[in-house]
């Protein structure tokens, strides 16, 4: 019936309205999702808000994509952050931490962000609420007063508190007279700290399943543990400068990437 051919038509119509709404909506997300995080500084000192200001919103727009990265304008994933190698001693113990993954930069919090047009620095103050490492471990080496520690090798687990970034960049100029930061200078805060170290103490080059940490001496184990999570300030006195050289070579070229427009 006619009736019933305008009912197919009304739906017809009424269908592809909300397949060019879904796909318009669509297409909205995406383009924010992937918005050029220079254009956003761009255009909010075009808006005329203050210089400063305006860089604290280009990190909080990091935010959304911190844990996926965005493909398109060649930015990694930040959360985790991964980083290959880490090497530092401590006492007499040769430490190598290997394929580490940094978390908790999804939830940072943003302290300050400073521009000096003048002196062409940028200062930048951020702290997690929790940051915990994951990975491989190798130690070889003795801790006080004369534990022999052999060569142990496992798995890692590391966890702080209230972590503290602080970031000095200084700025120059690349291609087309756009920003490029050519120093950059983390320094890491970290102060309370929960290390585990699975397979400490191994027999015959294997570990023991069944026990603490996969220890073959699960006293020493925690002795080791108890030492450098309550008394090791050495530990992390070595550990620091090297974690925060590693995570500042990614945080530069991931920023620089970032405005490269």
């Amino acid at each position: 019936t006619i009736d019933s051919h305008r009912l197919k038509l009304l739906i017809m119509t009424f269908n592809q309205k909300m397949l060019k709404m879904s796909v318009f909506g669509f297409l909205f997300l995406v383009s924010n999702v992937l918005a050029d995080p220079a254009s956003d500084l761009v255009e909010c000192l075009d808006r005329g808000e203050e210089l400063n200001a305006c860089t604290e919103k280009t990190f909080e727009n990091f935010r959304p994509t911190i844990d996926t990265g965005v493909p398109e304008l060649d930015l990694p994933p930040l959360d985790p952050m991964s980083i290959d190698q880490i090497e530092f001693t401590f006492w007499n113990v040769t430490a190598e931490f290997s394929n580490t993954k940094l978390r908790g930069f999804k939830n940072f919090i943003l302290k300050y962000s400073k521009v000096d047009k003048q002196q062409r620095t940028w200062s930048v103050g951020i702290s997690l609420p929790k940051m915990s490492t994951a990975g491989s471990y190798q130690l070889f080496g003795t801790i006080p007063p004369n534990l022999d520690l052999g060569r142990s090798t496992g798995d890692e687990r590391l966890e702080g508190k209230t972590v503290d970034f602080t970031i000095e960049m200084k700025l120059g100029t690349r291609y087309g007279s756009k920003i490029l930061v050519t120093d950059f200078n983390l320094k890491l805060d970290l102060d309370d700290i929960n290390l585990e170290l699975e397979c400490l103490f191994p027999k015959n080059g294997k570990c023991c399943p069944r026990k603490f940490l996969k220890s073959c001496n699960a006293f020493l184990t925690k002795v080791v543990l108890r030492f450098i999570n309550k008394d090791g300030k050495q530990f992390i006195e070595e550990f620091q400068p090297e974690i925060s050289r590693k995570a500042g070579l990614i945080l530069k070229d991931y920023l620089n990437k970032a405005i490269a427009n």
